[in-house]
């Protein structure tokens, strides 16, 4: 057996001081980031998708959300990848098996981080993300559709704006 201390402030001590067996508490929570961690055991992953999916988990967190640019300008500097490889090889990839749900929406394209799931094949553990990878989130658009709507919103925010009365810009 091996005696673990730690040093806990705040909101954690006061909620720990409330705990009516504080050794059992512990154990419960290290039993669960250890099942949390074996999670992260991804089937059919390239090594760069592993990497990505695990710092989309730790900087994203699972089923929260932000923006497609953002994602893949993040991953590119941490793959040491261009934007075309990291959109066809990384974020594309993880769309379609669920690891990640690409949303376009009105201003921009989000991506929500899906739970991971241990012990299951990762086609019959996504089941439920189906919908929202395959572009049907209520939009009514395919993922081919979907692609071509992030691609001419990026367009046209690196596009610089024009003048209402056709003259060029300042």
């Amino acid at each position: 057996m091996t005696d673990a201390r730690a040093r806990l402030s705040g909101e954690l001590a006061e909620w720990y001081e409330e705990r009516e067996n504080g050794s059992e508490t512990v154990r419960d929570a290290l039993r669960l980031l250890m099942a949390r961690e074996e999670a992260r055991e991804f089937e059919g992953l390239s090594d760069d998708q592993e990497v990505a999916e695990s710092w989309l988990l730790e900087n994203v967190g699972i089923g929260n959300n932000t923006t497609l640019s953002w994602v893949e300008n993040r991953l590119a500097q941490q793959l040491s990848l261009d934007m075309e490889q990291i959109r066809m090889q990384v974020t594309k990839p993880l769309n379609q098996q669920g690891y990640i749900s690409v949303k376009p929406r009105r201003e921009s394209v989000d991506v929500v981080v899906q739970p991971p799931t241990a012990g299951e094949s990762v086609s019959a553990s996504r089941e439920g993300v189906g919908e929202a990878s395959s572009g049907r989130d209520g939009g009514g658009l395919s993922e081919a559709e979907a692609e071509v709507l992030s691609e001419a919103r990026e367009r046209l925010a690196d596009a610089e704006p024009a003048r209402a009365d056709g003259g060029g810009s300042a």
